[in-house]
């Protein structure tokens, strides 16, 4: 489907005015807005973090390249050396927590669900439902927990070629009711009214603030009546943000 019209467009004054928003959200909230990269280097803002990122300059008047946050964590995780298409190259080395992760999982989605007439009767009334994992990977969530759960449809998202390719393997028989799509989640882009439960579990920090919030739009108008989306992320405890320059730019 086609991009949608940004609720946040491309321009300097935008992705300002967002930032404000956030800082003086944090402010209030939880009385910080600094943060810190995993290189060392500390920031007394989430503007000047986007400023050094190369961000916060008008289109055509910085002489610079333009910021391409994306291309680092799409050559890492597209490299076979930095991630192994396996649970425990999908968890960073942590495979021993997959099934904790998935039973906990599991009985929120339950909650969540019993919560929902709508959404009930479609999974569990035999009336076709389809969820989506965002950043699938070789689809850990689509095998463990979504397909088990009862959708009759299931599609995974996934940035890198390699790792999707290696999904149908990985997930075996259940392949035969997944739709795999290889894309980038600042461009994924739905249909309307297409998905009872969409999955985004430790994928969003590697969105720019812009494209997250166009991203959430454009998921929660892909949403059928009564269906959820579920963000499942890891938080700072007292920072605003800790950006990790490992496998992003």
């Amino acid at each position: 489907t086609d991009i949608q019209p940004a609720l946040i467009p491309n321009t300097l004054k935008a992705r300002i005015d967002l930032i404000h928003r956030i800082e003086n959200y944090l402010t209030k909230k939880f009385q910080v807005y600094s943060g810190r990269d995993s290189n060392g280097r500390e920031y007394d803002s989430i503007k000047e973090m986007w400023h050094y990122e190369g961000f916060l300059r008008e289109e055509d008047g910085a002489g610079g390249k333009k910021p391409r946050w994306y291309d680092k964590s799409h050559s890492f995780w597209e490299t076979e050396n930095n991630v192994k298409a396996t649970i425990d190259g999908m968890l960073g080395g942590f495979a021993v927590l997959t099934e904790r992760d998935i039973v906990a999982s599991t009985l929120f989605l339950k909650e969540v669900i019993d919560c929902r007439p709508l959404l009930k009767a479609r999974i569990e009334g035999g009336i076709s439902s389809r969820s989506c994992e965002c950043g699938a990977g070789i689809g850990r969530l689509t095998k463990g927990l979504l397909s088990p759960f009862g959708f009759k449809n299931c599609d995974l998202i996934e940035t890198s070629p390699r790792l999707i390719h290696a999904a149908p393997e990985y997930i075996g028989e259940v392949a035969a009711k997944c739709t795999f799509i290889c894309q980038g989640l600042q461009d994924f882009c739905p249909e309307p009214e297409f998905y009872d439960v969409i999955w985004i579990q430790w994928v969003i920090s590697y969105l720019t603030d812009w494209d997250l919030v166009n991203f959430l739009n454009r998921m929660g108008k892909a949403l059928k009546k009564g269906g959820v989306i579920i963000i499942k992320e890891n938080a700072c405890n007292n920072l605003a943000f800790d950006s990790d320059k490992d496998d992003c730019d």
